[in-house]
């Protein structure tokens, strides 16, 4: 899923960076966000994509069952909101689910979220 990759490795770049991690802007940027694609469109995640591709993003994020939607966006504010990084990944599947795992103590560590999906449609 070539459309995909970018915003993901801008994603990881925002939320896990070893120098100037900001959590605390990450969440002021997204506060507002009620879903994984408002997020995404706050944070300029979708800038790094070409018309079609970002249509196709939306697409996929709009995809994405509002049960995990919602999961997501909560596992990603906690931890920014306890100072740890948080990884992003996508991994292809049958349906939609969402693994969620954590290494960390305090602010040291990283909160991983998996997002599985069927491969979306692509140009």
């Amino acid at each position: 899923m070539p459309f995909l990759i970018g915003s993901v490795l801008l994603a990881n770049e925002t939320f896990s960076p070893l120098n100037d991690f900001d959590p605390d802007g990450i969440l002021e940027t997204i506060a507002e966000s009620a879903t994984v694609r408002e997020a995404a469109e706050d944070l300029g995640l979708l800038s790094v994509l070409s018309e079609q591709q970002a249509e196709r993003m939306v697409e996929f994020l709009d995809a994405i069952p509002p049960a995990l939607d919602a999961a997501v966006l909560a596992a990603a504010r906690s931890a920014f909101a306890r100072g740890v990084r948080v990884q992003l990944t996508w991994e292809p599947a049958y349906d939609f689910q969402v693994h969620l795992w954590e290494a960390a103590e305090g602010s040291a560590g990283l909160v991983n979220i998996n997002v599985l999906s069927p491969h979306p449609v692509e140009d």
